[in-house]
């Protein structure tokens, strides 16, 4: 990390700082000054969408045609028709992302852009009705949340130019996930939805709410529980949410959001030896004794001020409180005395080398804490206006984001059982990593689209100033940074043909420098910067056909390399792809009454790959140019065929198809059996072999009851294939049906 340093053709930035046990006086803070903006603002940067109920924010804008980009939506039929358990059934259909599948319910996000690696979504901008969901999106940007589907309206993905408008992350693209609107229309509206499924599958979730022309107030609940991947793995997460609206005169809205999630699970990402895995790739030797834990709190003001009919001012104020805490009872393998690989006890009778065969009751031993505490805030008030400079129409958004990010994070091992069950007892007991990593950002963008004719030409910028800091709170050892960014943009799109655009664009992006994993050893990355191209188009002319098809290439140099404990810049790669994606509705060509419909996504990256890039390894330099980057699959396919009858019946049969994939930057292709490094046995060397598996869902809408009856299957043949390496072998989740039914009123 360079110190005090000032660069303005994109560089990074780094860190944070706090204790585990702060921060009222940030919430204060933020709401005071977000009442303060209030007569001035509304919901950053982001069009009003009018939904029939009240006002709802999303980053796409009302006129689609001209957005000189790539972009989807996942809309509420969608969610409601195909109900997806997990972020991973509700992308699947969007072409170029990626979704690494976890040892539960995907509810720790692993999702990639254009052949970016997917791991925790480090390098994807993900947000929840535009507030940032990346615990520390400027220092350590993993996620390990997302918004349960049933709160959704729906899920916006921005891959083109106009991503420049929400950072840090816009190497490849952005997601949005957009909740529910409060209802406004003066009755009492609201919805129960209960489903059972094999591997103890439950879902419950309930919804109400009440609001006319002066606000409302809406609350939710929503449990998800079950077997994770391995036998015994439970999870249990519920999430609780409040939204609320106020509408303080004709042209100011008030908005409120509350949400407070509880996060349990009996699943580390501690996965399994070759060996093991082939004994019974469903079983962990230590998954009764595995925890994770993590509770978040969230608070978003917003404020909407429409001045006039050509002027609208948008504010938020928002403020995230994670904690969370992995136990991890194992790790990596170690051979016996016949060169069988087993996972390895991180402490048990005190040693920290004993393997799970070594130990008749490991319900002894001890483990691996990491408890964190993440501390987000920001402020934002953007400007979305029309004008006619040069006596054309225009539309523009200019906007200022504060954001401060802070993590605390320990690392600690306990070594018996009672330290295993209380992380305070093992700090209070041993030796313990402590670290503070801490920033502060300003954010300035703007974007401004002129109308000529059939063309719509948007150049825009994006400015990040950033200051950060990284502390051992045990050595005293500092390190500091201060960086700027500017990441220009232009998009281009013609809507000359009727029902069709052409869009073309380009835009510099950026991901910020990562915190190492293991909070002892300092970073000294800087931030990934990159060129994105692309070119495609948009076409609905056919009567029930509509398709889009996207070429890009993307230029990155400062890639950082994962090493596992840390990171650390590699040189240049590159993603050059095709995107294609459509539906046919063969009812609207035929004029029938019902329906049947083809839809279908299709991802091909020819080249992901390194460009002049070396990576060191036990102190010797591997030019690792042209090899595949991680987890960046060649081919991604999905391809639904369903029908819908006017009754209130549709079915639905989908096949997904997933490429072969690298898992590491050497692109070992062989598992490692032999290797004298007891390491290279685990089960994290060798690709992934591609798989298809099959998914179907059947939905009937009893008419004039408001119930809806429904059944879903994934993994349709109960197909084993093997879903991801880190730290071990994945296999993918086993089929897994569930039934359920809907009272909406």
């Amino acid at each position: 990390m360079k110190l005090n340093s000032l660069k303005l053709d994109f560089m990074g930035f780094l860190q944070l700082e706090r204790e585990m046990n702060l921060k009222p006086k940030i919430l204060s803070t933020a709401i005071m000054s977000s009442l303060m903006l209030m007569p001035y603002a509304a919901i950053a940067e982001e069009d009003a969408i009018d939904t029939g109920r009240m006002t709802v924010t999303g980053i796409l804008p009302d006129n689609l045609e001209a957005v000189s980009g790539s972009y989807s939506i996942i809309d509420e039929e969608y969610l409601e028709s195909r109900r997806p358990v997990s972020v991973n059934e509700q992308l699947r259909t969007v072409p170029g992302v990626m979704v690494v599948p976890d040892g539960s319910m995907s509810f720790d996000l692993n999702i990639g852009i254009r052949g970016q690696n997917p791991r925790r979504s480090a390098k994807t901008m993900v947000m929840e009705d535009g507030m940032p969901l990346q615990l520390a999106p400027y220092v350590d940007p993993v996620n390990h949340y997302s918004p349960p589907s049933q709160v959704l309206s729906r899920v916006e993905v921005v891959k083109g130019a106009g991503q420049i408008l929400y950072g840090p992350q816009t190497l490849g693209g952005a997601v949005n996930f957009l909740t529910k609107p409060v209802p406004r229309n003066g009755e009492i509206e609201g919805s129960v939805t209960s489903a059972f499924g094999n591997q103890d599958y439950r879902l419950l979730h309930g919804s109400v709410g009440f609001g006319n022309e002066i606000g409302g107030v809406m609350f939710d609940f929503t449990q998800n529980k079950g077997d994770g991947i391995f036998k015994g793995g439970e999870f249990d997460v519920r999430d609780y949410r409040f939204k609320g609206e106020l509408n303080i005169t004709d042209r100011q809205t008030l908005g409120l959001k509350l949400t407070h999630t509880r996060d349990r699970r009996n699943q580390t990402e501690n996965y399994l030896t070759i060996d093991e895995y082939d004994r019974d790739p469903f079983r962990h030797p230590t998954v009764d004794l595995d925890e994770w834990e993590q509770d978040r709190d969230s608070i978003q003001l917003t404020h909407a001020f429409e001045v006039n009919d050509r002027l609208t001012i948008n504010s938020q104020a928002y403020y995230t409180d994670v904690f969370r805490n992995g136990l991890r009872a194992s790790n990596t393998g170690r051979p016996d005395a016949d060169g069988v690989s087993w996972s390895r006890l991180r402490r048990c009778n005190g040693s920290d080398s004993l393997r799970v065969d070594q130990v008749d009751d490991v319900g002894v031993c001890g483990g691996r804490h990491a408890p964190r505490q993440y501390y987000s805030w920001g402020l934002e008030t953007s400007a979305d206006f029309a004008h006619t400079l040069f006596g054309l129409e225009n539309d523009a958004i200019v906007g200022i984001r504060y954001h401060e990010d802070t993590a605390v994070r320990k690392q600690v091992f306990a070594e018996n059982a009672a330290e295993r069950k209380n992380y305070n007892l093992a700090l209070a007991n041993n030796s313990f990593t402590h670290e503070t990593l801490k920033a502060q950002a300003t954010s300035y963008y703007a974007q401004n689209t002129t109308f000529i004719g059939d063309w719509a030409v948007t150049p825009g910028f994006r400015v990040e100033h950033i200051r950060s800091s990284d502390t051992n709170n045990i050595s005293g050892e500092r390190g500091s940074d201060s960086d700027t960014e500017f990441l220009p943009s232009i998009g281009v799109a013609w809507n000359g043909i009727a029902n069709t655009t052409v869009f073309a664009g380009v835009h510099k992006g950026m991901s910020p420098a990562r915190a190492n994993r293991d909070s002892s050893i300092q970073s000294e990355t800087d931030a990934e910067q990159s060129v994105l191209y692309e070119v495609g188009f948009r076409n609905a002319s056919f009567t029930g056909i509509s398709f889009e098809t996207t070429l890009f290439h993307n230029r990155i140099k400062d890639t950082i390399i994962d090493y596992g404990d840390f990171f650390a810049n590699g040189g240049k790669s590159q993603q050059t792809g095709l995107e294609v994606a459509g539906r046919a509705n063969f009812g609207e060509i035929f004029n029938t009454t019902n329906n049947f419909y083809i839809s279908g996504a299709y991802t091909h990256i020819p080249q992901a790959k390194y460009k002049s890039t070396v990576l060191v390894d036990d102190g010797d330099e591997i030019d690792i140019s042209g090899n595949r980057m991680q987890y960046s699959p060649r081919n991604l396919l999905n391809l639904d065929f369903g029908y819908e009858h006017v009754s209130g019946f549709d079915a639905r049969i989908g096949v997904q198809h997933v490429g072969k994939q690298f898992v590491d930057d050497v692109n070992t292709r062989d598992e490692i059996r032999d290797d004298p490094r007891p390491d290279r046995r685990t089960g994290v060397s060798g690709i992934i072999p591609s798989y298809t598996i099959w998914n179907a869902t059947v939905n009937y809408r009893v008419q004039n009851t408001g119930v809806t009856l429904f059944a879903s299957v994934e993994n349709l043949f109960d197909k084993q294939y093997l879903a991801s390496r880190t730290e071990g072998k994945l296999p993918g989740r086993e089929r897994l049906f569930f039934g359920g039914i809907t009272y909406d009123f």
